[in-house]
């Protein structure tokens, strides 16, 4: 990939030169005064850069778009906001839109191929490397649909950055590399970054006990029994665990999975090499250790005694078939990023050979999932019943209403002082309820025992009543507006870096969200402190988005 052309010292150059030196910020700070443009008024330096751009791309004011969103109450007072103070300049003319998940996350992949003019509205869950939050969203080469990068935006700089990123192994390198990125990415602003999410758990504190809260919302349901980070919850009385999800499961196949709701109600069902606990920490899963040969090469010790749902018995041919078969699917870049090949050394110990040196090569394994043979060799579509070695395996998929699996008897795990040998919940269901009142309804009800969608503004109420646990942690999601850079004038950056100034920030954070979650000004997660801290966050902001 481009990557491999960026040798070591331009990747150093790159990565030292200082932040907030580039990308044409200075002078936004020196526009000011009030400009007439076709009838039109720009008033201070977000709607001069607005009128630049809109003279640039040849478009008149008022400019009809539309702001895409998702059936969520929360989402659709942020857009109304934002249609306003759009509006509010004269250079737009904005409506709204609402689709269900699935509508949406289609009308997004085939957004540029049909020139569709909308701004999307939409979340991101990243991990536990930086590499997570940038690489599927603005590299040219994850354009959709065979990434994310919805509006098809392209920036060679951004490229260099992405890519060497990937293949900088030093810590220090590394945090001077993403930096940078963030700030040339908000500078061009293919997205405006609106608030980094909380994880926040609700349960019935009478019906459920020591509930952990996973900072990452892919996995939500971790804590039901999570062995290799140490975890697990039981149940005060009963044996059936009930939560939700706030979509149907779209997807049940790892190479084709694109949701985090997909990714909630499967986890308890496949197993990685590899898993990252609740505190960021990599643990070992399917191997029991590894080492690494070379810049390049890694040798993985697989456990024995594990079995798959299906009664297969793990090899290292599992792990070498679940690899490669992400080759040619919409999810190819989980593996084919760093993959070269793997050699089996016997049926417990696999090497794996990388392309290049990839600094992200152990929480990149936390995403692949190892498959039964019957998957590799297309006896078993996967996507009509998932099958992994986890604690816990599959039962029915009523589509709209629930999600439900049962106890796996036969997991490898043997127990440990901390975590007992056997999941103390025998079967977890899930109920689909995409509403989040209603969703706080059925936990009031007790129709279910635990939610990880209640609405942000009864937080409050819930963290003081005794009845119920609370979980609250930062994670590895944001919310942002994608714009149409394939559109114009979006497809001009003074357009885009107008929009961003005047996105509402803090008054979504206070009225839409009630405080829950930190101001977001860049891709990266606080939860990464390195590539993210306050200081960081706050230089950005002031050079870019609130200049004096």
């Amino acid at each position: 990939m481009a990557g491999n052309s960026v040798g070591r010292d331009e990747r150093s150059r790159v990565g030292r030169r200082s932040f907030l030196t580039r990308a044409g910020a200075a002078g936004i700070a020196g526009l000011a005064g009030c400009i007439s443009f076709n009838d039109v008024t720009a008033d201070g330096p977000a709607e001069e850069l607005i009128q630049k751009g809109f003279e640039a791309t040849d478009v008149d004011p008022p400019f009809e778009t539309t702001i895409a969103i998702t059936q969520d109450e929360e989402r659709k007072r942020f857009a109304q906001l934002l249609r306003n103070v759009l509006n509010d300049t004269g250079f737009f003319d904005v409506s709204i839109e609402q689709r269900d998940f699935s509508s949406q996350v289609d009308l997004m992949l085939g957004a540029a191929e049909s020139n569709t003019n909308a701004m999307f509205v939409a979340s991101w869950t990243g991990g536990w490397d930086p590499s997570d939050y940038v690489g599927m969203l603005f590299h040219s080469d994850s354009r959709t649909p065979n990434g994310f990068n919805v509006g098809h935006y392209k920036n060679e700089t951004v490229d260099e950055y992405i890519d060497s990123g990937l293949t900088e192994t030093d810590l220090d390198e590394r945090v001077d590399i993403y930096r940078n990125l963030q700030e040339k990415l908000v500078a061009d602003s293919p997205a405006s970054f609106l608030r980094f999410r909380e994880t926040t758990h609700v349960w019935d504190d009478g019906v459920v006990a020591d509930w952990q809260t996973y900072p990452l919302r892919t996995g939500a349901y971790y804590a039901v029994y999570a062995p290799w980070a140490g975890v697990y919850a039981d149940l005060e009385e009963g044996t059936e665990f009930v939560g939700d999800l706030g979509s149907d499961v779209a997807n049940y196949d790892p190479v084709s999975i694109n949701g985090t709701v997909s990714s909630k109600a499967t986890a308890l069902i496949y197993e990685e090499l590899v898993g990252v606990d609740f505190d960021g920490e990599v643990q070992p899963m399917l191997a029991t250790d590894w080492e690494q040969r070379d810049p390049k090469t890694y040798r993985f010790t697989l456990r024995e005694g594990v079995t798959f749902h299906n009664g297969e018995e793990l090899t290292a041919k599992h792990v070498t078939g679940s690899l490669e078969r992400y080759k040619g699917t919409v999810r190819e870049a989980d593996v084919y990023d760093w993959y070269e090949t793997s050699e089996i050394i016997d049926d417990h110990t696999i090497e794996i050979v990388c392309s290049q040196e990839y600094g992200p090569f152990e929480t990149a394994l936390f995403n692949v999932p190892i498959v039964p043979m019957a998957a590799i060799d297309g006896t078993h579509d996967l996507a009509s019943e998932p099958i992994g070695t986890g604690p816990y395996r599959f039962v029915e998929h009523d589509s709209g209403n629930h999600w439900r699996m049962q106890r796996f008897d036969d997991h490898w795990f043997d127990g440990s002082k901390s975590v007992p040998a056997t999941a103390p919940i025998e079967s977890v269901t899930l109920e689909i309820i995409t509403e989040k009142s209603s969703r706080q309804g059925a936990l009031e009800r007790g129709d279910i025992d635990f939610s990880y969608g209640i609405p942000s503004a009864s937080l409050t109420d819930f963290e003081g009543n005794d009845a119920y646990g609370v979980g609250r942690h930062v994670s590895g999601g944001f919310d942002m507006v994608l714009y149409p850079a394939y559109l114009a004038p979006f497809s001009d950056r003074a357009v885009r870096r107008g929009c961003n100034m005047l996105i509402p920030r803090e008054e979504t954070l206070e009225t839409v969200y009630h405080g829950v979650g930190q101001l977001g000004y860049t891709p990266i997660s606080p939860l990464l402190e390195n590539y993210a801290d306050e200081s960081f966050q706050n230089a950005i902001a002031n050079e870019y988005v609130h200049p004096n």
